[in-house]
Formats: structure tokens, C-alpha cells, sequence
């Protein structure tokens, strides 16, 4: 799936298949980098066996503005600790001086910066180094004695100051393989101006400066908040180069941070790799004597007591020492000494420090007798209370920053719990969970009571109820939505939101939806539902037609929402959007007075299950936005009314099941511009797929003629549905629950519910947008509960889930059993990939392809057979059989009987076999680009690869699927004159893929979501004119011809595999004849029911393939082929094209697959003397070297090639050309040569004539 841009204007979604990173919330963003240990002094005594001190102090600035932070230390409040135990100073004797200790030299202590490689981190994972970035920049000091005069340090290639108001982002080191002039930094979040117009309105990198860390930008924040900025680096061909990160931003005159080469994110310039600085501030700026005693993972820890490591380096925090670590250090230990002092007073204060996080962190924080480690400069303490959710009546669960460091009795000293009228409540227990850093607190906590508030160490919060713990309360079956009677004078309203503390129905004019008309309030009923019935007294004697939000008061804050159950909208343009409105109005309508009355369910020829459905996917819009058919249509291009005018196109290819990609309301289009976009553009266009759903129930209007009514777009879907079954086709609708547009469409009507969940409560997202939670009660509702509607009220035939990997099992399941239980041939397939997510530590089985072998009632796309047959994801354009790779015959086969290798499939149902589909490049496309060849000039070559893959997906067992425009060989070439010819990378079109043997024109189109019509139509002619475009239609008429034999026979649709074992069996195996273990010719046979015998020979060489039958495969020698280099169908013919019978073996053509069928009744042994082989003829020559010629000259059995043949047929043998051009006279002469030549070498040369 792909969908529009999510930033800015227009936001860009980044490949599906390439799970983007999730978009973290500020809270979740600080609460990450708070995890990271600033941990207490502990009681740890300092080892007697160290022995040395530690290495080398570095004097290189960080770059930062200045700033007082006296306040901060002295805001922040000593802690009580136990001191430590005195270490035996008679044990720990030395006379090395401070310069013996390892002191750094300026020019080593700079190289610690210049060569950083900065601390690995999980690019998925937030983990701040602060420090802040407002102090002065002042030099170092070098090593020297304290008090004497400091050296000026030079600094090369220092940045320049950071303007006010602007935010400086450090970039170790730009995408390797992309050139700089390619690339650039697209911003969004608490920014002035976030980019937009993907991906040419990112900021390039050419503009961007460099000092001695790498690359770094400018840009200005935003006035109004600045809470959290986000980036990516991309290219101009759209691609997500870095994947989404996210700073928040601490306070608000934090003005900068360093990005390593692994993404991490850093508020200081890290170090290099195997070093920790610690920095120690005092509030008296008094460093006299101060040093630092070290111990644990050092490389070289303090031996003579009290004498330190002195703090003599100046730098942004006070003084610090870098000290050099063991490899794979896991902590380190010191001690803060005053060594003018004496006894227990040498200790600034009593307690060891230990820093166990250096994984991620390489500089550390204390001040003054602060007992604690600070990773950050702000001198957070690392134990902060994030958040709160009650879990069940007795439990709250609290989530804190980390949970190291301290103990049970340290935490409830602090610990506090009290209700919505500030009574405290008794905490009976609590329990730790320091490697989730969650502590449960175990007391009454009755839900009349309120909300509650946990403080902890000065922090509050305000617990909120799991989403566990609503669905105990609040779990709803009842109606939901806006019901409208008959005449429309009533509507009964019901909206589920248990938090609101008021939700009021504010309504608007039908024909004006921004005048207000009324207003309403809702009354809270049980399980948190709200209510209201509308009536006349309103003034407003029809309902219909009016447009309505809901607002949902939560404290002083309010929103507006749109009902998700709502049945229709108004008109919608996503330009529109702004604070207070961010959703299309929802409308009341009747849906069941809409449309023809008779729609019923379809009524498909011999369709009896899964396996006898052949699948075409196709976009409303682009089947009719041909500029070819102005005209020629009734009805406004791209409506769900001109797609009736070309149902018959369908019909007459054969396919049993349309599939609309989806037609429910989606986000970023303009509904009332229904202009057709000419120009040949991949991006900007008012054009979209659909995957950005706002809507569940209501249908878009871009494909309604009357987008300003919100029953006509109802009634016209209707009317298609009803036409598409009048024909025997069922319809399937391509459904998008795994994510929505906006994550706020749902978290607005109830908070930390709807979505699956992080840990901490907040909500998990996905390309921008919220991952539906379906194993929450009401959010698997909206799923089921949509699916049902769709199903009962539309008729429709079918579901296909976007992404359904994303979904737990259970609700996919449950939506099949309900739409199944309302229309029994109901079929449901999904993309399985392994993407499931769920509730943070909450697994359940998902809905992917490991899922099939638990189940016969969804099928999965097999990505194995389409990677096998012509490449894909992530290695799309590779070679692979058709085009080219040689194969595991083994894993081919194994696919065609519907077991692919990547997932156990206990049903052939259980498989949707396919090669191509709406995302990525076409498939005509993908073999050109594949073989790297121009389709001006290997246009045959093309089409005939194309052919195979048709061959096979239509002769594998499962369930087929085919892209629109597939049969004829749709391709979405790049007709811009701006890319008449290879451009710089700087310059590269949005989604383009080069193919560099194309001269003209190179650029193909692989994700056209955001497209212009002139890329995405489906082009008519192509399909249908037999003069204009004949090797297109060929492949069109031979696709159809596939079509019906797939629908005659049940040979290709068996219903299980035990059926498939015994009867589908491999004729080419490895060894036989010149067969290979991966090859590029594969022959399998298959019988039906009534005992009819099927084998499909398929030749993806570059050259003819002998293919040995033995006795096992004999038989096939006395079929009638019905499939050959032209034409298919089930019709035998007569001269077949492209296929030679021998003795024993069949001499398949090049790129050449044959379909040959055997009847039931064998023939008796007199007609098996008798019978001659069928009439063959070659692909391209109507004549073929005469066996005289091969005996006599030894030569390959490769047939005579026209001069209209194509390069793909290279380094044949030149053969004589014989045939009916020979005089009667020399054909009585050929035979007599015949005969002799066969008398002198024998019948055994025959036997043993092979390709060379």
C-alpha cells in the first residue's frame, strides 16, 4: 500500500513494505531520554586492588550559547545518603604527580572530538545526551596546574553563533551512495515553517555549512510552542533516506543537538568511542584542588589516595576529566575529593557515584555535594514519574523514566496517591519492575472516586484507566452512529466516550456546511455513551442532508470530532484544515432508502469457494480517466458511474471478482476538483490510492458525480456494486484498518483507548497516523462492526486488508465469521507480512502469514512466488525467472501448488498468487527494467515474459490476482520532457526508477499514489486496439484466453493440499536431460475431477529447451495443446506456435509457455500406432529446419528465425530455411536422403539428439 504525504501540505507515506519508525509523542520522547540513568551515589567501597589513574583530559568547545544555571543548581534539593566506607590508605601508596596521571594534551585532547564515533544507539529508540545549549563558549584550559594562566585553544573550523530564535542541527555524516547535491533535510513539528511539497521542498544539503563535527543546518522555531521537532533526510526521487526521528525539546531555549552516523540523538558533541567525560559544576565556581577519584571499568583507576585525577579542564558545565574506559565497560565509579582536606572531609560528599549507562551515554553530570549522576546538564534526576494508568479496581500502574537506583522504601517515602477531592489513599503495596521501569501500586481505587493523582519526588500526575480497565467498565453492543428514520424527522445519535466531561452535537446547514444551525447537548448514559434525540423542535423538519460534529469537553480543553460511525460527509478538502475543525462533517442519511432496492449479493459461475476466484485490482479513477474516452462516457470520468460504462470490458476478460482499491473517506484530496491532470507529474497532483483512511463507514466523494450530496455518492456505489453483479462478478473492497490519516481522528474521542498502545499508556503509531488497537473491545467494534455495514448494506463480495499483519488475529477472524454469516461466499485476503506491533508487551497472534496454518477463512499475498517469478521488495528489478534468473525449480513448484517457502499454507486457499499489484513498478515495467532493455526496441521481448508470469499465476493453485492493466502490460513511464533523458540525482523525480538502457524517456514510475492522471489512466487503446497496439492486445487476448481455461477446469483450483500432492506433480525434474537444480524452464501437470490431465510447459530461456517426458510423461506426446506461443484458451489448436514434438521430449520455443490437455479417455493401443504428432510451428517462422538437415549437420534443434525477430533471440544457428517452398522433386530427392541417412546411423542417433 502507499498513500499521500503525511508533512506539511501534502505528506508523503514511506514504503509499506519498509516499516517506517513510529512517530513518538513529546512525552514519550522526554520520558525516553529520561531513561537513561542519572543515577544515585550508592554505597560502594572503593576497591584496595585498583591501581591506576585514569587516562586523558580533552580541552576541544562545544559550540553552545550561554546561560546562568545557578538557578537550576540551587533549586535543586540535597538527598541523605549512607556514606561509604573509607578505603585503607595505607594500602593504596604511589608518588605519581598529576602529569603522570594521564593528563590529555591539547592536540590528543582534541582528537577525542575529531575522530568520535559517537555511542551506538537503537535508531528506534530516543536517547538524549543533554546538556544545554545555551552556555557561553569559553576555551578549555589545558592541562596544567590549577590557578596557572590558560592557553588559548584554537578551534578549527568552529561554528558561528546560533541566531536567536533558530535551531542548529549537527549532522555527523550524510546517507553513504547518495551525493550531497541529491540530498535534503526535511523538517516538521515545533518548526516556523515545516517543509512541504515532497520531497523538493526540503532544505538541500548544499545549503547546508560544515565545521569539525560534519554538516549542520539553521532553521527557525516556532513562536508558538517548542516542544518537539522532527527530521529526515531524503532524496528527489522521494525516498526516505534516514527514516523519521524526533527531539524534543527540553526547554525552550534549547538550540541545538549533534545526530551521529547511526541517527542517534545528542544535545552535546559526543566523544569518541571508549571515553567518558564527567563533568562537575559548583555553584561557588571554587575548583581548587578538586579531582576525581576512579574506579570499576576504567582503564586506568586512581591508586594513591586521596591524590585524583584534578578537574583543570574548563568547559560549558564547570570542569571535566575525560576518562578513558576498559573495553566493553559496563560502569564506571568515582569519588568528588577536595585533597586540601583531610578524613571523611577529603569527600565533597560521602556517598560513591555510578554511572552504569555507557552504552549509551559518554558524558555525565554532577554539582556540588548532589549525590546523584546526571546524564544531562539540565540535572534531571534520572527517577521521574511519566505517567499513571489504572489497570483494574485494586491497581495503578506507574511509569517512570528508570527505576534504578532506588528501592522499595526509598519510593514510598515519596509516594503518593490522592482523589479527585485530594483525599489521600491508602497504598497497601507496590511492586518493581526495574527492567520496564513500571512500579504497580496496590490499593482501593473505586472509580467514583475520580481520576486519581500520583506524586512522586515533586512530579504529578493524573492517572488516566487502561485501556484493559474501560473495557471492563465501559464496554458498549449497543447501537452507535446517527440513525435517521424514514422521513427523516428523527435522528437517534450515540457516541462511545467515557472520559468526556460533556459532548454536545453542533449542526450545520445542508447547504452551507460552515453556517451553524443548532446546537445540542448529549446525555451521559451507562458505559460511557452519550446520547441524544434529534426532532423538530430544532426547527428542522428533514434532517437530511444536514451535516453535524461532535465537541467533547475534558476539562478546560475541547474538541471537535468527527462521528465515527458516521454514514456519509460532506464534501471534503484536506486544505481546509485548521485548529479548530481538523475532520470532514459527518451527514445524516438513510443509506437503505438509497440506490436500486433490488441489490442483492453476486451470483458467480461455478464459484464455490476461495480458490475460483481470479482477483482484478483496480482504482476507480484510472479506469476511466483515459483522455481517449472523452466523449465516449455518459457520465464525469473517474466516478463510480463511468466505471459501469466499461464493466463489459470485465465481463469479456473473464475475471470473477473486481477489487476497488479503497473508496472510503480518505484525507488528503480535494473532493470538488474533478479536473483531469495531463501532465506527466508523480507528484502534487489532486490524486490519492486511498490508504489515508478518515472513515470507516462514510464513502469518499472524488468518486461521486455529486460530491456536495452526501446520499449520491451512496447510491452510485450502490448502482456499480449492482451492475458489476449483473454481470457475475462480485466486488471486493481493499479496506484500511491498520491505520488512520491522523492519530487524533480517534484519540480525540477517547484518549489513550482506541490505538494500540506503548507501555506508557501513549499511543502507537504508523505512517503518521494511529495503528488501530483491535484487540481493544471498541476499537475491534469500529472494524467488525464497519464490516459488517459494508457487507449487508453494499452488498459487496469481499475485503482485502491493507497491511493486515498489523492486526491480531482474533478480529480478523471474528470480522470473516460476521460478514460470512450475512453472505456466505464472502472471501477475505490481506497482505500477511510480519508486521504486527500490537500492545506494548501485550502479544497476541497476529494476522500475518504465520497465521495460515491455524486457519482456512483469510488468504495472504505469497511474496515468494511473486520474488521467485520477477523480483520484489526490497530487490525489485533484480533478475529472477522470468526475466532472466535462474530459479529453484523445487521452490517455483512448490509455489504453483500454493506452499510457498516463507510461510506454511495448510490450504491452497490460504495463498493469493500474484506478480504484480497497485504498489511498485508495473509489471511490464519491472521486466524492462529487469533485462534492462528499451521497450521501443524489445517491446516483443517484453510482452512475452510478460505472457509467462500470466501463465503461471493462472495455472498456480490458490487463489489469482491480477493488477489492472496487467493483461495487456500497463506500463507508467514518465513522459515529462523535463526527463526526456537521465537527469542529476539532485534533479531525480518523485518515486522514479531509472532504467539505464532506455535513451528517451527513462524514467518509470513505481509508487504512482500521488501521480497525475497521465501516469495513472488505464490506457484503452492499448488494451483494446488491435491496429494501433497488437503485441498488446495479443497479450490482452491471451490473458483472457488464460482466464477461461482457469475457469473451465478445477485442475488449477483444488481445494486441498492433499488433492494437490497426489494430482500436481513435476515433469522437470533435476538431471533429466539438461535440467538444473535452478534453471529457467519448469514443466508440471495437473488433473481434474473428472480425470482431464493439464501440463503447462513454461520456457523463460533465451533459447530453445528439450524437455524430456519418459514414460512416466509419455502421454502428453497424444494431447492437444490449447495454450501456445500466440494464443490460450481451451480450444485445441490446430497448428500450434512455438512447441516441437520429439519421440520422447517436446522442444520448447524461447520465452515460450505451452499449455497441453490429455482427455479422460485414452486412446486404445491400435490409435496410439496410428497416431502423429500434432502439426507444430515456430514462434516467429511459419517453417522449421527439416531433420534431414539436423541428422545430417549435427546442429541444434533451434528454429530458423525471421528478420522481424527481436535481439532477444541471439547467437542462433543460421540455419536453411525448407518448407513448401521446395519443389515436389527435391522433396521425393529429401526423402530418399532421409531414409538412407536413417538406415546408416540408426534409430538410436534420434533418441539421442540434445540442444547444444
Amino acid at each position: 500500500m502507499k498513500r499521500k504525504d503525511l508533512f506539511g501540505d501534502k505528506q508523503t507515506q514511506y514504503t509499506i513494505r519498509k516499516l517506517s519508525v513510529g512517530v513518538a509523542s513529546v512525552a514519550t520522547g522526554v520520558c525516553i531520554f529520561l531513561h537513561s540513568p542519572q543515577v544515585f551515589a550508592e554505597e560502594v567501597s572503593v576497591s584496595p586492588a585498583t591501581t591506576a589513574i585514569a587516562e586523558s583530559n580533552i580541552n576541544q568547545v562545544d559550540n553552545q550559547q550561554s546561560t546562568n544555571l545557578k538557578d537550576d543548581i540551587n533549586s535543586n534539593s540535597e538527598t541523605v545518603v549512607t556514606p561509604s566506607d573509607m578505603p585503607d590508605t595505607k594500602q593504596l601508596v604511589s608518588d605519581e604527580t598529576d602529569t603522570q596521571k594521564g593528563v590529555t594534551e591539547p592536540d590528543k585532547a582534541t582528537s577525542l572530538l575529531e575522530e568520535n564515533k559517537g555511542p551506538v544507539s537503537d535508531k528506534n529508540t530516543l536517547d538524549l545526551k543533554v546538556a544545554p545549549s545555551t552556555l557561553q563558549n569559553t576555551p578549555d584550559k589545558t592541562s596544567q596546574a590549577i590557578g596557572a594562566p590558560s592557553p588559548t585553544l584554537k578551534v578549527a573550523n568552529q561554528a558561528p553563533r546560533i541566531e536567536n530564535g533558530y535551531f542548529r542541527l549537527h549532522l555527523k555524516e550524510l546517507p553513504q551512495g547518495h551525493p550531497v547535491e541529491s540530498t535534503g533535510l526535511w523538517i516538521w513539528g515545533d518548526v516556523d515553517q515545516p517543509s512541504s511539497n515532497w520531497p523538493n521542498g526540503a532544505i538541500p544539503m548544499t545549503d547546508a555549512k560544515k565545521d569539525d563535527y560534519g554538516y549542520y543546518v539553521d532553521f527557525k522555531l516556532s513562536e508558538k510552542q517548542r516542544k518537539q521537532i522532527s527530521f529526515l533526510i531524503n532524496n528527489k526521487a522521494g525516498t526516505n533516506l534516514s527514516g523519521d526521528h524526533h527531539i524534543p525539546l527540553l526547554r525552550p531555549e534549547m538550540n541545538q543537538v549533534w545526530i551521529d552516523e547511526k541517527y542517534g540523538i545528542h544535545t552535546y558533541q559526543p566523544l569518541k568511542e571508549g571515553y567518558v567525560r564527567i563533568n562537575y559544576l559548583s555553584s561557588s565556581s571554587n575548583y581548587d584542588h578538586l579531582s576525581a577519584w576512579l574506579f570499576k571499568d576504567v582503564a586506568t583507576p586512581s591508586t594513591t589516595w586521596p591524590d585524583g585525577s584534578n578537574f583543570v579542564n574548563q568547559g560549558l558545565y564547570g570542569r571535566y576529566i575525560d576518562v578513558s574506559l576498559k573495553t566493553n565497560a559496563k560502569e564506571i565509579g568515582f569519588l568528588i575529593l577536595d585533597e586540601s582536606k583531610t578524613g571523611d572531609a577529603v569527600k565533597v560528599q560521602p556517598n560513591d557515584y555510578v554511572f552504569r549507562d555507557l552504552a549509551n551515554h559518554n558524558q555525565i553530570f554532577v554539582k556540588d555535594k548532589d549525590p546523584k549522576v546526571y546524564n544531562n546538564s539540565y540535572y534531571i534526576d534520572q527517577v521521574q514519574l511519566k505517567n499513571a494508568q489504572q489497570i483494574d479496581l485494586t491497581s495503578i500502574q506507574a511509569s517512570f523514566t528508570t527505576l534504578d537506583g532506588v528501592d522499595k522504601t526509598e519510593i514510598l517515602k515519596e509516594l503518593k496517591v490522592t482523589d479527585k477531592n485530594q483525599n489521600a489513599i491508602q497504598i497497601s503495596d507496590i511492586t518493581l519492575d526495574t527492567s520496564k521501569s513500571l512500579l504497580i501500586i496496590k490499593g482501593d481505587f473505586n472509580p467514583k472516586q475520580g481520576h486519581f493523582n500520583i506524586s512522586y519526588n515533586g512530579n504529578n500526575v493524573m492517572t488516566r484507566q487502561s485501556w484493559e480497565f474501560k473495557d471492563q467498565l465501559y464496554a458498549y453492543s449497543g447501537n452507535l452512529g446517527a440513525v435517521l428514520n424514514q422521513d427523516g424527522s428523527k435522528v437517534e445519535a450515540s457516541l462511545w466516550s467515557p472520559s468526556g466531561d460533556s459532548v454536545t452535537m453542533i449542526i450545520y446547514d445542508k447547504d452551507n456546511q460552515n453556517r451553524v444551525v443548532a446546537t445540542t447537548p448529549l446525555v451521559k448514559n451507562n458505559k460511557g455513551v452519550w446520547q441524544t434525540i434529534l426532532d423538530t423542535k430544532l426547527g428542522i423538519k428533514n434532517y437530511t442532508g444536514y451535516y453535524y460534529l461532535y465537541e467533547i469537553k475534558r476539562g478546560k480543553d475541547k474538541v471537535k470530532i468527527l462521528d465515527p460511525y458516521a454514514k456519509s460527509l460532506a464534501e471534503w478538502d484536506s486544505n481546509t484544515v485548521n485548529d479548530d475543525i481538523k475532520t470532514a462533517k459527518a451527514a445524516f442519511v438513510n443509506p437503505s432508502q438509497l440506490g436500486p432496492q433490488n441489490l442483492s449479493f453476486a451470483k458467480i459461475a461455478n464459484f464455490k469457494g476461495r480458490q475460483d476466484a481470479v482477483i482484478y485490482e483496480a482504482h476507480v479513477r484510472d479506469f476511466t480517466s483515459d483522455r481517449s474516452l472523452d466523449g465516449k462516457l455518459k457520465n464525469q470520468f473517474g466516478t463510480f458511474a463511468a466505471f459501469s460504462e466499461k464493466l463489459d470490458y470485465l465481463q469479456k476478460l473473464g475475471v470473477t471478482h473486481i477489487q476497488l482499491l479503497p473508496v472510503l473517506s480518505y484525507f488528503y484530496v480535494n473532493e470538488m476538483d474533478k479536473s483531469r491532470s495531463t501532465a506527466y507529474t508523480s507528484s502534487d497532483n489532486n490524486y490519492n490510492w486511498g490508504y489515508d483512511p478518515q472513515s470507516y463507514f462514510a464513502l469518499s466523494g472524488m468518486y461521486s458525480e455529486k460530491p456536495k450530496d452526501p446520499s449520491a455518492r451512496i447510491a452510485e456505489l450502490k448502482q456499480l456494486i449492482h451492475d458489476i453483479h449483473k454481470r457475475g462478478m462480485g466486488v471486493i473492497l481493499d479496506v484500511v484498518y491498520n491505520h488512520t490519516a491522523k492519530t487524533y481522528l480517534f484519540e480525540d474521542i477517547e484518549p489513550n483507548y482506541y490505538h494500540f498502545m506503548n507501555e506508557d499508556g501513549s499511543p502507537r503509531e504508523s505512517f503518521g497516523g494511529g495503528r488501530l488497537g483491535t484487540t481493544h473491545a471498541m476499537s475491534r467494534r469500529v472494524l467488525v462492526d464497519s464490516i459488517k455495514y459494508l457487507t449487508s448494506e453494499f452488498k459487496v463480495d469481499g475485503f482485502r486488508f491493507d497491511m493486515m499483519g498489523d492486526h491480531d488475529a482474533a478480529a480478523i477472524e471474528l470480522a470473516y465469521k460476521e460478514a460470512k454469516a450475512i453472505n456466505p461466499n464472502m472471501i477475505m485476503i490481506g497482505e500477511g507480512w510480519r508486521t504486527f506491533q500490537g500492545d506494548q508487551g501485550k502479544p497476541v497472534k497476529p494476522a500475518d502469514q504465520d497465521w495460515m496454518k491455524s486457519t482456512d477463512t483469510v488468504g495472504v499475498f505469497s511474496d515468494d512466488i511473486r520474488n521467485s517469478l520477477k523480483s520484489g521488495f526490497p530487490n525489485e528489478g533484480t533478475p529472477a525467472f522470468i526475466t532472466g534468473g535462474p530459479q529453484s525449480l523445487q521452490g517455483i513448484f512448490k509455489n504453483i501448488k500454493a506452499q510457498p517457502g516463507n510461510f506454511e499454507a495448510d490450504s491452497p486457499g490460504d495463498v493469493v498468487q500474484y506478480i504484480a499489484a497497485h504498489d511498485n513498478l508495473t509489471l511490464h515495467d519491472v521486466i524492462a527494467k529487469s533485462i534492462n532493455k528499451d521497450p521501443k526496441v524489445a517491446e516483443e521481448e517484453i510482452h512475452r515474459r510478460l505472457r509467462l508470469g500470466n501463465v503461471m499465476i493462472l495455472t498456480s493453485q490458490g487463489t489469482a490476482f491480477i493488477h489492472s492493466g496487467q493483461e495487456y502490460g500497463r506500463t507508467k513511464r514518465l513522459l515529462n520532457p523535463n526527463y526526456m533523458t537521465k537527469v542529476s540525482d539532485d534533479k531525480l523525480p518523485n518515486k522514479a526508477t531509472l532504467i539505464e538502457a532506455v535513451k528517451e524517456y527513462p524514467y518509470f514510475i513505481h509508487d504512482s499514489y500521488d501521480s497525475s492522471d497521465a501516469i495513472n489512466h488505464f490506457d484503452w487503446a492499448a488494451a483494446t486496439d488491435n491496429n494501433k497496439h497488437p503485441i498488446s492486445t495479443k497479450t490482452q487476448a491471451y490473458t483472457a484466453g488464460l482466464i477461461t481455461l482457469r475457469r473451465s477446469t478445477d485442475a488449477f483450483r483444488k481445494l486441498s493440499k492433499a488433492e494437490i500432492d497426489r494430482e500436481v506433480s513435476l515433469i522437470t525434474e533435476v538431471g533429466q536431460g539438461d535440467i538444473k537444480e535452478k534453471d529457467l524452464v519448469i514443466a508440471y501437470q495437473t488433473i481434474d475431477s473428472k480425470g482431464d490431465i493439464y501440463a503447462v510447459f513454461v520456457n523463460a530461456d533465451s533459447k530453445a529447451r528439450n524437455v524430456l517426458l519418459g514414460e512416466k510423461y509419455k502421454h502428453l506426446l497424444k494431447g492437444q495443446v490449447i495454450v501456445d506461443a500466440d494464443q490460450a484458451g481451451i480450444k485445441p489448436i490446430s497448428t500450434p506456435r512455438g512447441v516441437h514434438f520429439e519421440k520422447d521430449s517436446l522442444l520448447i520455443d524461447p520465452l515460450t509457455a505451452i499449455v497441453i490437455k490429455v482427455g479422460k479417455v485414452a486412446p486404445s493401443p491400435k490409435e496410439e500406432l496410428q497416431a502423429d504428432y500434432p502439426k507444430t510451428q515456430s514462434f516467429k517462422e511459419s517453417k522449421t529446419v527439416e531433420k534431414v538437415n539436423r541428422i545430417a549437420n549435427k546442429t541444434s534443434i533451434i528454429p530458423v528465425v525471421s528478420k522481424k525477430a527481436d535481439s532477444y533471440l541471439t547467437n542462433e544457428a543460421n540455419l536453411p530455411k525448407t518448407g513448401d517452398k521446395s519443389s515436389k522433386i527435391l522433396s521425393v530427392v529429401g526423402i530418399s536422403i532421409l531414409a538412407s541417412l536413417l538406415a546408416l546411423v540408426g534409430l538410436s542417433l534420434k533418441r539421442n539428439r540434445h540442444l547444444k
